[in-house]
């Protein structure tokens, strides 16, 4: 059978995936091993890959997957039409929008058949039954056993040559209860991992085969919820001497210590990235994230004492949130210093406690094509979701507020008429100049890094 399978994007947005398409190039590689012949078009990856007409006009393929998210929809109903004017096979659909609206994807016949959860087993075991009906067919997946899951195959990925930061997963599953966060849907609270000398093997086979590779990335859901497996795993990527920085997603404050900074840096890890979430103390508490805004603030004085650059995040309109409380979370990013700062817009993603808090307190206005973080041109959505005491036009206003005046975003000549224009329609010249320093001091101690960043990676590499 040959397969495509495809992540749409927008066309006129810049490319924001840094490799192709982590899900779907481990579908292809369990479909590989089963004997089928597959392509990816990643377009969130690569905007030059060819267009879906033409994948189907020359690879002729028997079946057609996408990985649905939710900020992308319209662009995934468009190409999902183009694939059924094109040609008669199955359609089908995954990914986590799938996985939280698959009852409603499937009243829409959107797909033919909708994979739920994590399915790097099910989708090859149903690949012989997979066709078209007249009813979508659901398919509930059983997280799979990661020990046992093959290494993903970047082959089959358009582009796939062209990477420079290469995805590991050590585990997947996050035990912790954050209202806002999905994972529980996606792959689950059960923690699940897979041998640590096997992710090392896979890290040098690529490390090998891939020369333009700048990074390795740990991608998975909470990295170190087993600190001390983690570091083990720091330690045996230190006697690797892979000679690339290490890159890790997904940071808690009350899951590091000094230790495990030393090794970071160490191996040259860059910066490391804590989620804050809010800085007023009421609406901290009610997300319930297990750790204190106190061990955050430490967590922060540590990675700075180790002289490791410093990112957080923060989601402006939380449950509970209004505009004065989002005050403390800007007085918190201020203080603290960071050189980057990610400036969310909260989504209300089905099925979680905070989605279930809007529909009881306030409105859930829309879903689909939403993004939650600002751009560095200070690009901004409409809020999805608002209260009596926090309207959709104020939370918009304070997410710009916020990135103003803690000076998280470029100061590129290029984008100051947008800059201006912004300021000017909301308000902002006053938050404008109070986060100027800020802006003038993140920008400048980022460009510095970039530019010292290659003679570092020759000297790791040469160790």
């Amino acid at each position: 059978m040959k397969i495509l399978l495809v992540n749409p994007y927008p066309k006129d947005r810049p490319p924001v995936a840094p490799w192709p398409h982590l899900g779907l190039v481990l579908l292809a590689a369990g479909a590989r091993a089963a004997g089928h012949e597959v392509r990816v078009a990643d377009y969130a990856y690569s905007p030059k890959a060819p267009p879906v007409a033409s994948w189907i006009a020359g690879f002729t393929p028997d079946l057609c997957g996408l990985t649905l998210y939710t900020a992308h929809m319209s662009q995934a109903r468009k190409t999902i039409a183009e694939i059924r004017r094109l040609t008669p096979v199955p359609i089908v659909l995954g990914g986590p929008h799938a996985s939280l609206h698959a009852e409603s994807l499937a009243g829409e016949r959107l797909g033919d058949w909708i994979f739920r959860g994590e399915c790097d087993r099910a989708f090859v075991e149903e690949l012989p039954r997979i066709r078209r009906g007249t009813e979508t067919r659901v398919v509930s997946a059983e997280p799979p056993d990661l020990a046992a899951t093959p290494a993903p195959d970047f082959g089959p990925a358009f582009g796939s040559e062209s990477m420079m930061s290469y995805p590991v997963q050590l585990s997947r599953g996050c035990p912790f209860s954050c209202s806002f966060c999905s994972v529980r849907f996606l792959s689950t609270r059960k923690i699940r991992t897979r041998g640590l000398e096997a992710a090392l093997d896979e890290i040098a086979g690529a490390v090998r085969t891939r020369p333009r590779l700048r990074e390795i990335r740990i991608v998975d859901d909470c990295p170190t919820y087993d600190l001390e497996r983690f570091k083990e795993f720091l330690r045996l990527y230190q006697d690797r001497r892979f000679g690339l920085p290490l890159h890790i997603d997904n940071l808690r404050a009350d899951r590091l210590d000094e230790e495990m900074l030393d090794l970071l840096k160490a191996i040259g890890v860059d910066h490391v990235c804590i989620g804050v979430e809010s800085g007023n103390r009421a609406v901290f508490e009610a997300i319930h994230k297990g750790e204190t805004l106190d061990e955050i603030v430490e967590a922060a004085r540590l990675v700075r004492a180790r002289g490791l650059r410093l990112y957080v995040c923060f989601i402006i309109g939380l449950p509970g949130a209004t505009a004065a409380a989002e005050r403390d979370s800007i007085r918190l990013a201020r203080a603290l210093k960071p050189d980057w700062i990610y400036w969310n817009l909260f989504q209300p993603h089905r099925g979680t406690d905070a989605r279930a808090w809007f529909e009881r307190h306030g409105r859930v206005l829309f879903e689909e094509d939403t993004s939650s973080l600002m751009g560095l041109d200070l690009a901004v959505t409409e809020a999805p979701c608002d209260t009596p005491e926090f309207p959709a036009g104020e939370r918009v206003r304070i997410h710009l507020t916020a990135a103003l005046e803690s000076g998280a975003y470029w100061l590129n000549p290029l984008f100051f008429p947008r800059h201006l224009k912004l300021v000017a329609a909301y308000g902002l010249g006053r938050s404008f100049f109070v986060g100027l320093p800020a802006a003038l001091r993140i920008n400048f101690k980022m460009l510095l890094h970039k530019a010292r960043r290659p003679v570092r990676r020759r000297v790791e590499g040469a160790a």
